[in-house]
């Protein structure tokens, strides 16, 4: 496996980058309520990362993906991280809050980043340029 930033399409390059994004969101607060707040890896978010794996797979081993698999698999990480945002959901004094942080949108965010580098994703192949001796 290996890192070939510059050689990927822009779809390759956005599902490194919403990975990136993903793992950094972990870091962040995915429940803020001002008086309370707890992180990505407090909140079990690491386990939402399991629907970046066949994406990011194939990326990284350059071959070709089963569009409709990538598909399924980023759209599910789009739908667990809405619901889990919604879940978030409290009641203070009468009034419904929502005790969303920054960083689980940024899991949002990125998760849809990742739905829409799959669907342009492609594999680059390299032309091979055979020299003949004279």
């Amino acid at each position: 496996m290996k890192i070939n930033f510059s050689q990927w399409n822009v779809g390759g390059k956005m599902i490194f980058i919403a990975t990136g994004l993903a793992v950094l969101s972990l870091f962040m607060s995915w429940v803020d309520l001002g008086f309370v707040s707890a992180s990505g890896f407090q909140q079990d978010g690491y386990l939402f990362l399991i629907f970046y794996i066949y994406p990011v797979y194939k990326l990284l081993r350059d071959r070709p993906m089963k569009r409709v698999l990538g598909l399924l698999s980023s759209m599910l990480a789009v739908v667990t991280a809405i619901a889990f945002l919604l879940s978030k959901s409290v009641d203070v004094f009468g009034t419904t809050v929502n005790g969303a942080g920054a960083g689980l949108y940024l899991f949002v965010i990125a998760s849809v980043l990742l739905t829409v580098g799959v669907f342009k994703y492609a594999v680059v192949e390299e032309s091979i340029v055979e020299t003949s001796e004279a």
